[in-house]
């Protein structure tokens, strides 16, 4: 009888440790799936930006070949970021503007503007 006393409880605490198990791993799981989400976001944002720049870039190489352009009075934002950057998103049109003819993050999320920085020609 004191046999069958003690495997209960040993039944009962490797039960009991299998659920605790179960937790740590889908936590670390759940953890480590959204740093590769968050990186996936990071290069695509990074790579829309980089894109938008070349695009600026050769904008201004055709406009220099007309008289009186100047990148100094190069601004551009709004709707109007479609005639200078025809592949530009919908949504980044709100995130973006051209000053100067650069390319500048206007958006609210603090993220998004410093991997546009980094990106930046």
């Amino acid at each position: 009888m004191l046999n069958k006393d003690k495997s209960g409880k040993s039944l009962i605490l490797l039960v009991i440790v299998i659920l605790v198990m179960s937790f740590v791993l889908l936590f670390v799981s759940s953890f480590f799936d959204n740093n590769g989400v968050d990186k996936t976001q990071e290069e695509a944002f990074k790579l829309n930006v980089y894109e938008y720049c070349l695009e600026i870039e050769e904008y201004k190489e055709q406009m220099a070949q007309e008289n009186g352009f100047s990148e100094e009075t190069f601004n551009v934002y709004g709707v109007e970021l479609k005639s200078v950057i025809p592949d530009i998103v919908e949504t980044d049109m709100s995130k973006f503007k051209i000053e100067h003819g650069k390319l500048i993050y206007i958006g609210n999320d603090e993220q998004e503007k410093e991997w546009s920085e980094e990106v930046r020609l």
